[in-house]
């Protein structure tokens, strides 16, 4: 009967390591998350210059292709400070891109031939933040959609903090 106990008493014990473990690496996972998104809400937006670009079609055959329309990677030069940075953005589809050239989205223009995407793209300036840092450009749509997260997560955390006093308060 003690040998059973022992035992159950070291099962919970192991379980309890475990569960500790797990939220330990959750929310270190949580905080590096939350970092990056505040990171990349503070950067700046501003213009970069399309060097290079490709545009190819997803294989349709692909059971990880949702969309078939074409995809766009392009090639940046960013500048920050007099210093120029080469980044990539992509791939991108055209409801991400057409509006970072500040175009209407079209889902018919997605379907460009290769002189009307070089005519599109060559040469052209697109509205993105450049992390220097990371070497890596984001849109601005995506930057706005971090902005938002964070002010909502922000606002949730705020009205729990003001629920909690209240009701500390209220005793």
């Amino acid at each position: 009967m003690i040998v059973v106990f022992i035992l159950l008493g070291g099962l919970l014990w192991l379980i309890s390591l475990l569960l500790s473990a797990f939220s330990v690496w959750g929310f270190y996972k949580l905080a590096r998350l939350l970092w990056e998104k505040i990171h990349r809400a503070l950067l700046r937006p501003g213009t970069a210059q399309i060097t290079a670009y490709e545009v190819f079609t997803p294989n349709p055959e692909d059971i990880h292709v949702q969309d078939t329309r074409p995809q766009i990677r392009l090639e940046l030069d960013c500048e920050r400070h007099g210093q120029h940075f080469q980044m990539s953005l992509g791939p991108l589809t055209c409801e991400e891109l057409f509006p970072a050239l500040d175009l209407p989205a079209h889902h018919v223009a997605c379907w460009l031939n290769e002189d009307d995407w070089r005519q599109l793209l060559e040469k052209r300036w697109i509205t993105i933040a450049c992390d220097w840092r990371q070497r890596q450009a984001i849109l601005t749509s995506q930057i706005r959609r971090d902005r938002r997260i964070l002010l909502i997560s922000f606002l949730s955390l705020s009205l729990f903090v003001l629920t909690v006093t209240l009701s500390l308060l209220h005793r």
